[in-house]
This record gives structure tokens, C-alpha cells and sequence, in this order.
């Protein structure tokens, strides 16, 4: 069963004080009914300072040490078996096949780290460099020089909307701090709470079993904007992990520059991915690439970092225009991760259709009204200022 709560250095904690929400099924068009508690502002300061305290102790374990705890959460996670699988299907709609794949990458990560630590020549043993001293050296001489890995401090990371697995609570973030010897408070997405939870609980065994400090890893459970500046603007936070949109990213880093001191701002943020269709490629492949173009587009409903968004084609290709026709028309609707997303996507459509020298192309079968369905404009170049 599901608590709603927030892991806060080794326990569970949360209750209605500061609201709840809700995760969402988005085939079914409703709120799932387990109730998710918003973390308070003094929880989060505590799983920060608990993680600071942690601090101290996990950057001395040796790389074995960090191995073993990287290839126990990957064990812990592989016990969750299908009820993982299950929770994640429901509050995402994303196919079974894709989420197995994406648990097998997020365990793979998790693998590859232990298995980096446990090499004598390990990726961090390489980042050591040495200048050897020079005593008799003219006119002075020459000290010893070292430059060595430390690790940072706490880290924070945000989970993904489109990954509930690979890049969010146990995703390459995470795996990568606490293979550097840093402890993690990770936020988790509130379009998939259940499965941060679910995966939770494997870490929350991992450290138990491999006796790691407490403060090693926190997830906060929280709807509230304010909690993910709360995070950012930290003093003891050292660098920040976050994939998602860049409107959301632009806020986090106005936060992160009103602090005193500078961190690091991974991001994998938001785009709009331009392809370029030339001629030459349109003449080998023949026929087929219009309806690749489609299915590269779609494929996981247009959820994918990659998925392109703007095609830049000659317009003397008209076969190739007409296969994208015919394929986005035969195309049919389907969900997007949460209701925010379809919203978001259908007010982007409305405004295309107002715009001065853009035209519908194609649009694709509405199957039911709380989906998205695929579109395609046209513009010229010459139109575009």
C-alpha cells in the first residue's frame, strides 16, 4: 500500500497539514484515489541538513562501499517486480513494453556505476592527475602538484515527467552523486508520486541493508512550487540535476543566482527539435521516409527528448508531403502524461491556427476529447521573419 509520504532521512513522514494532491490516471481521465501529502517547507530544510550531516560520514566509504550500495538499490528495485511496473502504467499510460525497457536502463545505470567503483582504474581514479616536484629547479622549485576528485556535497534532483524511471528517483542523477560520494535530496514529480515512492522504498532497503547514514538519500513528495526553490536556494545544496521544461528551469536558475555562492545547474531541458529533409536523402529512400518522418514524431506520443518538431523540407517534394498527409491522418489520438500537458498542447494548437501564414496540413483521428491529437502545419521560409 501507497503512504503519501515524503522520506525524510529514514522515515516516513507527511500528513494533510499542508494539503495533498493526488496522482492522476490519464486512459481513465481521473485522479487516482491514494492522496499524496505536501511536504512542508520545514521537512524539506530537515532532509537538507540531515543530508549535510550525511555528508561527512558517505564521502569517506571506499569505492567498494559505494559499489555495493549502487548494486543493492539496482537489486531492490528488480524485487519490486510487476507491482512497480503496474503503479507507473496507471499514473503514466506509458506502454508496458517501453516500461520495462526504461526499468532495465535505470538498473543498467545503476550497474554501470558500481561496476566503474569497483575497477581499479576507475572513471575517477582517472580524473587524478600528478606533477611531480622538481626540487633543484631554477630559480625556484618546482612543489608537488595534485589534482584530485572531492565530492561536492548534497545534491538535489528533479524527476522527470516523460522518465519515472532512467531520470527520476533512481535515475542517472541520482546514480551519478552517490557514486561521487554525495548524498541526494530528490524531488520527485507529481505526475508520478507512486512510483517515487515505490522506488523509494527499494533505496530505503539498500541503505539499510548496507548500512549507509540515514541523511544518504531523501525524496520529497510536494506539489508546491515554493518547496523546488526551497531546494535550489539551500546553502548546503551544491548542484542541482533537473530535467524538464525550460520555462521551469529559467525560474530554478533565477533562484540559484541570488545565492551567494555559485552551483552547478545540470538541466536537460525542453526543445523543439528541427530536422532536415534533403533532397538526396528523399531520392534514396524513395518511399516510406514521409511515414517514418510520422512515426519518429509520435512515437511515445511526442514524449520523447527527441521527438522532432519542426521539419525543413524542399517544397518540390510533394510525394514525400503527401506520405505525411496520409500517415497523420491515419493516426490517432492518444494521452499525454498529465492533463497540465494536453492542456498546454491544445492551447499551442489553437494559437497555430490563428497564425498568418500557417496552414493545417493534417490532423489525426480524436478518439476521445481528454486526448491530444497529432497535427501538422505548413509555413514557407519565405514567410517565416
Amino acid at each position: 500500500m501507497l503512504s503519501g509520504k515524503s522520506f525524510i532521512a529514514g522515515i516516513w513522514q507527511g500528513d494533510a497539514t499542508n494539503g495533498v494532491f493526488n496522482a492522476f490516471s490519464p486512459s481513465q481521465n481521473c485522479a487516482l484515489e491514494t492522496p499524496f501529502f505536501n511536504a512542508t517547507e520545514l521537512m524539506v530544510a530537515d532532509a537538507i541538513n540531515q543530508a549535510q550531516r550525511a555528508f561527512i560520514e558517505y564521502r569517506q566509504t571506499t569505492r567498494e562501499q559505494k559499489s555495493a550500495f549502487l548494486n543493492c538499490i539496482a537489486d531492490e528495485i528488480e524485487k519490486l517486480g510487476d507491482k512497480l511496473l503496474e503503479t507507473t502504467h496507471q499514473e503514466t499510460n506509458l506502454p508496458m513494453m517501453r516500461l520495462q525497457g526504461e526499468r532495465g536502463r535505470t538498473v543498467n545505470q545503476l550497474r554501470f556505476f558500481a561496476s566503474e567503483l569497483g575497477k581499479e582504474n576507475n572513471v575517477l581514479y582517472r580524473l587524478r592527475e600528478f606533477d611531480q616536484a622538481e626540487p633543484d629547479r631554477a630559480p625556484l622549485p618546482k612543489p608537488q602538484l595534485e589534482l584530485d576528485y572531492l565530492p561536492m556535497g548534497v545534491v538535489a534532483v528533479f524527476g522527470a515527467s516523460n522518465f519515472p524511471y532512467a531520470f527520476s528517483t533512481a535515475g542517472g542523477d541520482t546514480a551519478s552523486a552517490l557514486a561521487a560520494g554525495c548524498p541526494v535530496v530528490m524531488k520527485s514529480h507529481t505526475a508520478h508520486p507512486g512510483t517515487s515512492e515505490l522506488i523509494t522504498r527499494a533505496i530505503e532497503a539498500a541503505i539499510k541493508k548496507c548500512n549507509m547514514p540515514k541523511g544518504v538519500f531523501s525524496m520529497i513528495q510536494a506539489k508546491h512550487y515554493e518547496i523546488s526553490h526551497q531546494l535550489v536556494a539551500h546553502p548546503f545544496v551544491k548542484a542541482v540535476g533537473f530535467t524538464g521544461s525550460l520555462n521551469v528551469a529559467k525560474k530554478l536558475i533565477e533562484t540559484i543566482n541570488q545565492r551567494t555562492e555559485a552551483i552547478p545547474f545540470y538541466g536537460e531541458l525542453g526543445s523543439v527539435n528541427p530536422q532536415f529533409v534533403l533532397s538526396a536523402s528523399i531520392d534514396d529512400a524513395q518511399t516510406g521516409l514521409g511515414h517514418a518522418l510520422v512515426q519518429s514524431m509520435l512515437m511515445g506520443n511526442g514524449q520523447f527528448c527527441t521527438s522532432p518538431g519542426v521539419w525543413l523540407i524542399h517544397n518540390r517534394e510533394a510525394h514525400l508531403i503527401d506520405e505525411i498527409i496520409e500517415s497523420i491522418e491515419a493516426s490517432k489520438s492518444d494521452t499525454l502524461l498529465t492533463p497540465a500537458i494536453v492542456s498546454s498542447y491544445k492551447s499551442a494548437i489553437e494559437a497555430r491556427l490563428k497564425l498568418n501564414n500557417v496552414s493545417l496540413l493534417a490532423k489525426g483521428l480524436e478518439v476521445e476529447s481528454f486526448h491530444a491529437t497529432p497535427h501538422v502545419f505548413k509555413t514557407e521560409s519565405r514567410n517565416i521573419s
